[in-house]
């Protein structure tokens, strides 16, 4: 069974029906959105439908070169010192997340 198949994953497929008409910044203030729901254990539908989403959206910037945009655009938006504390908290999960899938190149070091 794919992604398709699953009649669970109601905000997978309304993400999915979405992708086309959105561009990268709103891909990716859904991705945030999707990882508070995720860590905060506050659900629309389950737990997989949340995960498969995320990682929807995350594979989809991914592919668009927005990530690696958005992780330096985060960085400094939090070394500038004016974020407010809900914005903040989005960005150091997302920075998390990032060095956890994007580890720093160490080979040199």
């Amino acid at each position: 069974m794919t992604e398709m198949d699953d009649p669970e994953l109601t905000v997978y497929h309304r993400h999915l029906a979405q992708l086309p008409e959105r561009d990268s910044e709103e891909s990716f203030r859904a991705l945030l959105v999707q990882a508070r729901h995720i860590t905060g254990a506050s659900y629309e539908t389950t737990l997989y439908d949340h995960q498969q989403t995320f990682r929807l959206l995350w594979h989809h910037l991914e592919r668009g070169g927005h990530l690696s945009r958005a992780h330096r655009d985060a960085r400094a938006r939090l070394a500038s010192g004016r974020t407010a504390p809900g914005e903040r908290a989005a960005l150091e999960l997302f920075l998390t997340v990032y060095a956890q899938v994007h580890p720093p190149n160490t080979a040199g070091a």
